[in-house]
């Protein structure tokens, strides 16, 4: 019994947040679409829940046109704005760790083998 009202109380704060969430008007999204380009790469979710990668095709006043990417190709596909729930531009940049591991074994060895060419030409004198 003490789950049930537990459950009951959680979904009792739950919902009036919900009820007071706020779609996105139509022009901020064209506004991001805009500002992104043709042929940016983008994340989107619609307001199914469905989230994807995507191409950025074309921006026109009734929505995106999309190439999704993914293993099977998939043809373009049209979004209205009112379907959006977000539009990002991933996140680029930034060193991988192989990357990154690659950088040190090959400055620490450029450093080993100067400090034995310099202690070679000390000696050799």
């Amino acid at each position: 019994m003490d789950r049930l009202r537990t459950a009951a109380l959680i979904v009792t704060l739950l919902i009036p947040g919900l009820a007071f969430a706020q779609a996105v008007p139509a022009d901020v999204w064209r506004d991001v679409a805009t500002r992104a380009g043709a042929g940016s790469d983008v994340q989107v979710r619609l307001t199914d829940g469905t989230k994807f990668r995507a191409t950025l095709v074309r921006v026109d006043d009734s929505g995106v046109m999309l190439q999704p990417k993914g293993r099977v190709p998939v043809p373009v596909q049209a979004v209205p704005y009112a379907s959006i729930a977000s539009l990002e531009m991933p996140r680029k940049g930034g060193v991988g760790a192989a990357k990154a591991a690659a950088i040190g074994v090959a400055v620490g060895a450029a450093a080993f083998w100067g400090m034995v060419g310099i202690a070679l030409a000390i000696w050799s004198d």
